[in-house]
């Protein structure tokens, strides 16, 4: 699907209301995007990734997205050498923060390995749950 269609599914506003103060983490996001975009019609779905990505729920929710897949096939249409390189299927946002991390040399993590790790499950366990356009919608009846 084009840029367009993933741009209308996202919510918009929600994104200009997340913080500001980590604009440097944005412009690092950003230009991680950019460099994995298939495209110029990458650039306003890498703008509106890096700004969903300092949100603090799932990415996929603090984009408006449906569900975590609409984020993923965003990602493997748009952004696909990045998708292809999150071979385990580690959350989108923590993904990202680690790809960073390895361009600084940054280890990020003291195990060995993701297996033996303690947080295993913060990266890689379950991301179900309501869209949060939902849940707002549902907090008001």
């Amino acid at each position: 699907m084009d840029a367009a269609h993933y741009l209308a599914l996202m919510d918009l506003g929600r994104l200009t209301r997340l913080p500001r103060a980590r604009d440097d983490e944005y412009e690092d996001l950003l230009a991680l995007l950019l460099d994995h975009g298939s495209g110029p019609e990458s650039r306003p779905l890498a703008a509106a990734v890096a700004k969903g990505c300092l949100g603090d729920n799932h990415l996929w929710q603090d984009l408006g997205l449906p569900h975590r897949q609409a984020l993923s096939d965003l990602l493997r249409e748009h952004f696909p050498r990045l998708f292809a390189r999150n071979t385990g299927n580690m959350r989108w946002k923590k993904f990202f923060y680690l790809q960073l991390c390895e361009q600084a040399e940054i280890r990020a993590c003291r195990a060995p390995s993701c297996g033996v790790c303690a947080h295993l499950a913060e990266c890689f366990g379950n991301e179900d749950g309501p869209a949060l356009g939902t849940l707002s919608v549902s907090a008001h009846l």
